[in-house]
Parts: structure tokens; sequence; C-alpha cells
């Protein structure tokens, strides 16, 4: 891990950014969930707020690809981090002043969902300039230092709603996005020349897709990830919340999510010190380990066991999380990066707001075991068919010279190439 971050600066600013910011998504959830709870918020509206904020993300993605493809991606992410450091404000100062309205709670998730597509497709492309030889590294680097935080956030968040007001995790939040926007302002990326001219907009999205649907491995991991988000981990983001904070409390609730971050910290070590030659069947494999986690929490056991579950599976997770940043990084022509890291990203989220939002809908019909069971059944089922399916499963470690750089076998179009 030193040695990865010895590289240069910049990456060592980087994954600080990354890692500020992985705090501050870890404890918004919490703050939030506890602070609408509080205030008598419903399972219902506690879901649709956190749907409002992917359903942005969702539409706005693509377009968040051509301009980070397009331009200096540094740029419009640190506008997007200091755009969003003033929205969680605005959203905690209204928390702390009263019981605000539902809709103003629901315009402030959407416009930091859609500030957030201008952010997240630039991160892949960063990261492959800064460390174009050591992805896999540099991904299990950035993953095991954003879980060591999001160990310890959660606890902190833990105490500040015990101590003081919930509200007050979500200022908190605010903060890590005006640091990471510090952090990303600082970095310099070799051969990044000023563009003028604007994104042909329309061509480029289709550029994107055609890069996308041209590798069998990539959208069929996406497409199945796209169920998990509206059957799998829509419902358990907002049921485990609920449930958790219901029958242990807040402050029990953060400790929990603490240990789903230890288990992270243990899945981003585990991928730093292994190399695998078929990734993605190893990061399935791993993430079978999530599986018991929906129906655990569903259950009413001690808190012990419910925190085994969490640490188990936050290695799952975070294993998997390596071993597919580190082959999209790997696979994917430069020139496209961004915008198939946004169509991996839509593709993965795109039915979470559904999931999240019809949960409240989901448990009324039938009961939150019975959401949680399902879920976790579709997961194995999910992961079963992507292990049965030979690009996935058979997927190299590097790129093979073989593999087209075009779904035509054209030459790439390399005007942007240089903002990578």
């Amino acid at each position: 891990m030193r040695r990865v971050l010895a590289l240069n600066a910049g990456l060592r600013r980087f994954v600080m950014a990354r890692a500020l910011s992985r705090a501050g998504d870890a404890v918004f959830p919490i703050g939030l969930a506890a602070a609408m709870v509080e205030q008598s918020f419903g399972v219902a509206d506690v879901g649709f707020v956190m749907g409002a904020s992917l359903a942005p993300v969702v539409l706005l993605m693509p377009i968040g690809g051509v301009v980070l493809d397009h331009f200096n991606a540094r740029i419009p992410m640190v506008a997007a981090d200091t755009v969003r450091t003033v929205l969680q404000g605005l959203l905690a100062f209204s928390l702390l002043a009263g019981r605000p309205p539902l809709w103003f709670i629901l315009m402030l998730s959407l416009a930091s969902g859609a500030t957030q597509a201008f952010y997240q497709p630039g991160v892949a492309g960063i990261l492959r300039q800064l460390a174009p030889e050591r992805l896999r590294e540099a991904n299990a680097t950035i993953r095991t230092l954003e879980s060591v935080v999001s160990l310890t956030a959660p606890a902190l968040a833990g105490v500040v709603i015990a101590m003081s007001d919930a509200a007050l995790v979500i200022a908190l939040d605010a903060c890590t996005f005006a640091a990471s926007a510090w952090l990303l302002a600082g970095i310099r990326l070799g051969g990044v020349a000023p563009v003028t001219a604007p994104p042909k907009v329309w061509r480029e999205l289709r550029e994107g897709w055609q890069e996308f649907t041209a590798r069998p491995w990539l959208w069929s991991v996406v497409s199945v990830f796209s169920l998990f988000g509206l059957v799998v981990f829509g419902p358990f983001d907002v049921l485990k919340a609920v449930l958790l904070i219901d029958r242990f409390g807040a402050s029990s609730y953060a400790w929990l999510m603490s240990a789903f971050s230890l288990g992270a910290v243990l899945g981003g070590l585990i991928a730093l010190w292994t190399t695998p030659g078929r990734p993605l069947r190893a990061g399935l494999l791993a993430l079978l380990g999530f599986v018991p986690l929906p129906v655990v929490i569903s259950l009413d056991l001690p808190v012990l066991l419910v925190a085994v579950a969490m640490v188990t599976g936050g290695a799952a997770n975070a294993y998997w999380a390596v071993a597919w940043a580190t082959s999209v990084q790997s696979h994917a022509p430069p020139h496209a990066l961004s915008r198939i890291h946004a169509y991996d990203v839509i593709g993965s989220i795109g039915l979470m707001p559904a999931g999240r939002a019809l949960t409240g809908m989901a448990t009324a019909w039938t009961s939150a075991a019975a959401v949680l069971f399902t879920s976790s059944a579709a997961l194995l089922v999910g992961c079963a068919a992507l292990l049965l399916m030979p690009a996935v499963r058979r997927l190299p470690a590097t790129r093979p010279p073989q593999e087209p750089k075009t779904p035509a076998g054209q030459a790439p179009d390399t005007r942007h190439a240089r903002d990578h």
C-alpha cells in the first residue's frame, strides 16, 4: 500500500479525497435516516428520499460521462464537490431548524444526485492516469483506506447522534465534500491540454454505448446488477436502516455499520494481497459471502450475530468492488472510459431508486422478512448465472492484445484521449 501511494503526490491527494468522500457517504445515510425517524417520517418517506438521491444520477450520468471524457475531468469533479458542500449544508440546517417538509428534503436530494452525475464518471479515468501500471493495487488501496475511514466514521456518527442531533452528521458530510474539492483541485494531470470546442453530445454518447455493448462480460454483469438494485440492494439499504434503528437504536446501528466497514477493510486487504488470474470469477465467488446478510437483518437475532454478518458482507462486497473496478479500468478503452463508467453506474444503480421507493409498499403487502429473504435468494441466483457465462468467468486480469478497440473494428477516436 505504501509503495502504491509513493508513486506521486497526485495519487496521494486523490486517495485522500476518495477516503474523505467515502467517510461522508458512510455517515450521510445514518444521519438522514436517524433524523427523519426522529422527526416521525415513515419507512416510505425514507425510501423515497433515498431513491430521489439516485434518480437524477441515472438520468444525467451519460451526459456527465461525455463532459468528463471531453474536458479535464478534475475541473467538473471539483465543481461537483463544491456544489454538494452547499446542498448538504442546507439540508443539515433545515433539519436542525425543525421538521422540514418532505418536498424540500426531496428537492435537495434530487439536486445532490444531479451533481454526482458530473463527478462519478471521472473517477476511473483519473485513477487510470495516475496509476496506469498498478490499477489493481491502486483500487485495492483506495477501497481499503475508504473502508478504514468508514469504519470510524459511523462510530463517530453514533457518538454525535447520542450526544447531540442527527442532523449534525449531515453537516459533517458537507465538510467532507469541501475537503475533497480542495484535494482534487491540487492534482495536476500530466499531458492534459485545454479543450475549447464543445462536445458533440449525441455522437459521443453513441460511441460510448457502442464500446459498452461490444463487451459481453461488461453488459451482462451490469444487467444483472441492475436487477440487484431493484430486488437486493435497494430494499436492503432502506430496511437495514429502519429495522436495525428500530431494534437496537440509532447509535447501535451506527456501530453495526462500522462492523460492515471493518469487513470492507479486510476485503480490500485481501484484494491487495491476491492476484487472481480470473478477477471476475474470484469477485463473484467472494460476493456470495453477502448472501446471508439480508436474511440475518430480517431475523430477531442478537446484535453480536448481526455484527458478524455485517463483517462478512462488508468483506465480500469490498473484494467484489475491487475486482470489478480493476477489470473495467483494465479492459475499457481509455478514450471512452468515463462514458463506459457512466453506463456501468447507470445500469448498476438504475433500478435502485425504484427498489428503495417501493420497499414500503412491498413490506406492507408482504413483510420485511419476506422482502429480505427474496433479496438473498436473488443475489444467490444472479451470481450463479454470471459464473455460468464464459465471457464473465474467463475474463483475464489484463486486456488481451486481440480484443477489438471498437465494435466495428475501426481505429478508436483519440481526439479527446489527452484529457485522460
